[in-house]
């Protein structure tokens, strides 16, 4: 018999606050240029690619989950960055 995973706990009402906090997107957010972060990530996506070329079965899903990831990612940031662009012209 398979133990059943435990309930996350709720948290209370103003405490889930800390979730909300994500060091990495602020630090680019803020930063002056975001062309060093682009270069890694784009040479992370070459290697990946690389993997789904030459690979086949796990390595290949892991990769494509990878590649999915930071997909979704940058379109996260495009989005923070058109938002903090759009509030900084407002004020």
């Amino acid at each position: 018999m398979k133990a059943e995973p435990k309930a996350q706990p709720v948290p209370a009402k103003g405490d889930d606050i800390g979730w909300r906090h994500f060091p990495e997107f602020e630090k680019l957010l803020s930063a002056e240029s975001q062309a060093p972060f682009l270069s890694q990530v784009e040479k992370t996506c070459r290697q990946l690619n690389d993997i789904l070329q030459a690979s086949s079965g796990a390595d290949k899903i892991r990769a494509q989950a990878a590649m999915t990831a930071y997909g979704r990612s940058l379109d996260l940031l495009r989005l923070l960055t058109e938002m903090r662009d759009r509030s900084a012209e407002e004020k």
